[in-house]
């Protein structure tokens, strides 16, 4: 799962990339990137929490957690945005707002709902996610999980066909999107209660070549992203077999870190005019540098996969 990881979150930087620095298009979907990663939280929660939010962990300590697994590059990507936004308009007051907002995880009404970060619209879900799973999913059977996995997908569906989740910094966007992402994450707790951590197949470093195409063909039109979504979690158990090799641990070590800073990142980059490379070479220094932090919180001297979340 680290080198899937660490696939999508490269997905998504060099989609951000492109746009920051107005190249064509990327060939990479980062839509389908946000879903894998969904699905991975959804599993990674599962194998890790659901176990002791059904006996003696509460929803709040579950909660109170994530918060803290999750605030640093959050807080390092928002805090460069808000210096960012305020050097070129001056620190006014809905910046404020928007800034302790987005340290709650919570998104302004209106658009852009993350002006600071963009990428934080996901972990505002990531953390809607994890309150119905801490009060609600962990207490439920399987069977009633997959009944509340259709009730999400029969929203997502028609709301994609009809152009209403649209992957836009809107308030509204974000809203739509809910259904579609608690879908994955529901897909995933699913994965691991029925097959725990048996990989489907025996050659797991075709998964993460079957992402990177699932990707590509994801940006062609929507069909074929809706295929590609199809396709993640077969993808996810098949790449439950890959050994723990050091590249994978690190790249999806530094997966999050990279997804929540990138963005203002390289927009601040871009302000200093700087070349993109050197664009990409700061956004990856401030990833790793927060990786490293971790590490040295927790005291270990390299990543350890079970503590690594998806978004």
């Amino acid at each position: 799962m680290d080198a899937l990881r660490g696939v999508a979150a490269i997905a998504v930087a060099v989609h951000h990339l492109a746009r920051i620095y107005k190249f064509p298009a990327s060939p990479f979907s980062p839509s389908i990137s946000v879903d894998l990663f969904f699905i991975l939280s959804g599993f990674v929660m599962a194998r890790t929490y659901e176990d002791r939010l059904r006996h003696d962990m509460t929803t709040l300590r579950f909660i109170g957690l994530r918060y803290r697994r999750l605030f640093l590059p959050l807080a390092v990507g928002s805090t460069i945005g808000l210096a960012l936004v305020a050097a070129n308009s001056g620190l006014a007051a809905h910046l404020v707002a928007a800034y302790a907002l987005i340290l709650c995880f919570l998104p302004v009404v209106g658009r852009p709902a993350f002006p600071l970060n963009v990428p934080a619209w996901s972990l505002f879900v990531e953390i809607v996610c994890n309150i119905l799973h801490g009060a609600i999913l962990s207490k439920i059977s399987n069977m009633q999980l997959l009944v509340v996995a259709v009730a999400a997908a029969l929203v997502f569906i028609p709301s994609f066909t009809m152009g209403l989740s649209l992957w836009s910094p809107a308030f509204t966007s974000v809203l739509w999107l809910i259904p579609r992402e608690l879908t994955c994450y529901l897909v995933g707790i699913w994965i691991f209660r029925t097959y725990g951590d048996a990989p489907l197949g025996s050659r797991p470093i075709l998964a993460v070549c079957a992402f990177a195409l699932a990707l590509g063909l994801a940006s062609i039109n929507a069909p074929l992203e809706m295929l590609a979504l199809v396709c993640c979690p077969f993808i996810v158990r098949a790449s439950l077999g890959m050994p723990r090799m050091r590249w994978a641990i690190w790249a999806g070590a530094i997966s999050y870190p990279l997804y929540a800073t990138h963005v203002p990142v390289l927009q601040a980059a871009r302000a200093m005019g700087l070349q993109p490379l050197f664009g990409v070479m700061l956004a990856a220094a401030v990833a790793i540098l927060i990786a490293a932090a971790f590490e040295t919180r927790r005291g270990g001297t390299k990543p350890r996969g079970a503590h690594q979340i998806s978004t």
